[in-house]
């Protein structure tokens, strides 16, 4: 049988809107691809990662090729496997090509690749375009869903991305997302565009995630160029009576150029709120890499030259606002004109993030009767029979995750107290460490760790019920991840490391071996939120925010699976009571 040739890469739409804002307004798309490959050579911070390839015409488009100039051959792990064992094998070598190529086809722009080249443009693709492709020639049955964590390290850490994807209900708004599995349609099958790229074929899988992959390989840059003009037609064609995939519009991102004047009308009505009429409920001030954020040492808020605040902590919307220039004239102005930079001192300076307020807007917005999320920048419309069911599931966990701040030894907290000085002295009464603001692999293993003897408590601390749980739960999520892999490897060379942080920050007096024997008694991840009143059916009106329940119900999904197995892992919920300052 002759060998098959081709590649059989997943094809992307990236949002040009969005990344034109982000990168430079007026711009051409034909020079978008050299702005977002030079963005992310310079988060890097260090040489150049991709290097351009070269360009082509092809059937009236552009073709732009890029390949991650840093990779190396890796010794393959049979030789390491091996050795000593009497079998030697010579060194054999094991490397990965990364290779993203842009088409730039009118004024769209799509990309496919190989590898791990999608953290080149990971934070810009547009979620809307496989879900859109997929309702239209895929067969009804969904044959496959599968859940993972995007791969690559874009914004610091691999598991810290937190671009808002596509979601189902078990998961979360933030660092993972869907990849569904079906047929193409027996009728698809027969159009003739699509045989013009494959030949005639009696079925072709179809993959959609972030991008639309089918199944057969493609042999040329003109048969790619075929395909994708063919995807971009099918997105905007009607929708079949027999549509199988409607319920994943439950959340729906809204399309940039489909939805432009709706999201217009949705950034006026936020301006409005926030900078004439100061309402700053559900809404928060974030970043999509909320560890670093979270954790900076430095944050400086701009507009143009003017500074509008400087501090040590996280600025709040109202430490912004007041300092804003506003141009009455145009509102919307200020939201992304106002600009909001990090730097972490202690972890050196390629530790930040950067961007406008509006990107850095999480929250929810009431418009014409219907609730929509702004999270990063996207804006997703949502049915309000999702939020109903997500309201009844919340109240379900809340009270069967729910502990007593006594028996995990935690105070109450005076409302006058900031989070990072309670977090000093939040356990009474026994062994102690604050583990605020140090980071290991760019995760915070925890804000506080106790113990009672019998049991050892990973707590994270949240003031607060609102959006901003979206930030705590990443916090538990990647905590437990990251300690509980590392207990399950053996090697604890990522607590070690932790454990040598701690020394070198004042925070640890204990020996080693006695931090890491901590880790060996059953383990009770805590995520513990202040607030006057606790959270639970009675008061669920003064907590209003659908972010925060849709996260408390996905960090509870989440953690059924890391506490699985042999784990002695679990997670409980703790209200820390806020009391009036004396």
């Amino acid at each position: 049988m002759a060998a098959k040739r081709g590649i059989n890469a997943p094809i992307y739409k990236i949002d040009v809107d969005s990344a034109m804002e982000v990168l430079g307004e007026g711009g051409q798309v034909a020079d978008l691809h050299e702005l977002i490959v030079t963005e992310y050579n310079k988060s890097k911070g260090g040489p150049e990662t991709y290097k351009a390839q070269g360009s082509a015409q092809v059937g009236g488009a552009k073709f732009d090729l890029y390949l991650n100039d840093t990779a190396r051959p890796n010794l393959s792990a049979w030789v390491k496997f091996f050795k000593g064992s009497g079998i030697e094998l010579d060194d054999i070598y094991n490397q990965m090509q990364h290779l993203v190529c842009f088409v730039t086809v009118d004024d769209d722009l799509y990309a496919y690749t190989s590898g791990q080249a999608l953290v080149v443009f990971e934070r810009f693709i547009d979620i809307s375009f496989p879900i859109e492709v997929g309702r239209r020639i895929a067969k009804p049955e969904v044959t496959g869903v599968r859940s993972s964590q995007i791969t690559g390290d874009a914004l610091a850490s691999n598991i810290h991305f937190r671009d808002p994807r596509r979601i189902t209900y078990t998961e979360s708004l933030s660092n993972v997302w869907t990849a569904l599995s079906g047929q193409v349609r027996d009728e698809v099958l027969g159009e003739s565009a699509l045989v013009s790229v494959f030949g005639e074929k009696s079925k072709i899988r179809l993959d959609v995630s972030a991008s639309v992959r089918l199944g057969p390989r493609i042999e040329k840059p003109e048969k790619i160029l075929e395909l994708i003009k063919w995807l971009a037609v099918k997105a905007e064609s009607p929708l079949p009576n027999d549509d199988g995939w409607g319920a994943l519009d439950a959340i729906k991102i809204l399309n940039p150029r489909k939805k432009k004047d709706l999201i217009a009308a949705l950034r006026l009505a936020l301006a409005r709120r926030i900078f004439v009429d100061h309402d700053y409920a559900n809404l928060a001030v974030s970043h999509v890499d909320a560890s670093t954020y979270d954790n900076a040492s430095e944050y400086v808020v701009s507009q143009g030259k003017e500074s509008i605040y400087e501090g040590d902590s996280p600025p709040g919307l109202e430490d912004i606002v007041g300092g804003v220039q506003i141009d009455e004239s145009d509102l919307v102005k200020s939201l992304t004109s106002v600009s909001i930079r990090t730097t972490n001192l202690d972890y050196g300076s390629f530790i930040n993030t950067s961007g406008t307020l509006l990107s850095h807007l999480q929250g929810e917005l009431r418009h014409e009767s219907k609730t929509y999320f702004l999270l990063s920048g996207k804006w997703y419309e949502v049915d309000a029979s999702y939020i109903e069911q997500v309201t009844k599931d919340f109240l379900v966990v809340m009270k069967d995750r729910d502990v007593d701040s006594s028996a995990v030894g935690l105070r109450e907290w005076n409302e006058a107290v900031a989070e990072g000085v309670y977090n000093e002295t939040a356990i009474n009464g026994r062994f102690f460490i604050n583990g605020d603001k140090v980071l290991t692999d760019n995760v915070e293993l925890f804000d506080g760790l106790a113990s009672d003897g019998k049991t050892t408590y990973v707590i994270h601390v949240k003031r607060d019920f609102d959006v901003k749980v979206r930030d705590v739960r990443s916090q538990v999520i990647n905590s437990a991840q990251l300690i509980e892999n590392d207990l399950r490897i053996g090697t604890r060379v990522k607590l070690r490391d932790h454990y040598k942080r701690l020394v070198a920050r004042g925070r640890a007096t204990l020996s080693e071996e006695e931090f890491l024997s901590l880790f060996e008694l059953p383990r009770t991840y805590i995520l513990a939120y202040g607030t006057k009143v606790k959270v639970d059916e009675s008061s669920l009106d003064a907590f209003r925010s659908s972010v925060a329940r849709m996260e408390i119900v996905s960090l509870d999904n989440q953690f059924r699976q890391i506490g699985s197995g042999e784990s002695q892992a679990k997670l409980q919920i703790a209200w820390v009571k806020v009391v009036e300052a004396a």
